[in-house]
């Protein structure tokens, strides 16, 4: 079952921001059809770790980006994003001893849609064009 559908409401218009977006909504998806089917505990966790370690990546060059805009909503955004890395560092470590449901995943689904929604749309105008030109010579 695919919790997040991509659609055109999700692009900023900024291909990396654009596609390390996309790569985690098929990471989301991904971890819910595995909890759906009672997949292998390993191969979970392995869905879990490269959630964390492709949205710290990410979370790093855009708050980058913010923090040389003087972005004013930095510190509510910023935030947002350690809320999710804590909940997913939680997640990996809880997941070792016992088995979580699906209600992990959901939770996931939400929150990309909810900050995205009210986090990620508003950096469209103040530092889009800082990003589009920071976006081919930083962080890979």
């Amino acid at each position: 079952m695919t919790l997040i559908d991509w659609k055109p409401e999700f692009f900023l218009g900024i291909p990396k921001m654009d596609a390390d977006h996309r790569y985690m909504v098929g990471l989301i998806n991904g971890l819910n059809e595995q909890l759906q089917a009672a997949g292998n505990k390993t191969f979970i966790i392995g869905i879990l770790e490269e959630l964390y370690s492709s949205a710290a990546k990410h979370f790093a060059h855009e708050e980058a980006i913010m923090r040389e805009c003087g972005y004013d909503k930095y510190a509510e955004h910023e935030a947002d994003h350690r809320r999710l890395l804590d909940r997913l560092t939680t997640w990996i470590a809880d997941y070792q001893t016992e088995r979580l449901d699906e209600g992990m995943a959901k939770w996931l689904a939400n929150w990309f849609c909810n900050h995205f929604q009210n986090h990620d749309t508003r950096l469209c105008g103040p530092v889009s064009e800082p990003i589009e030109s920071k976006v081919t010579t930083d962080v890979v």
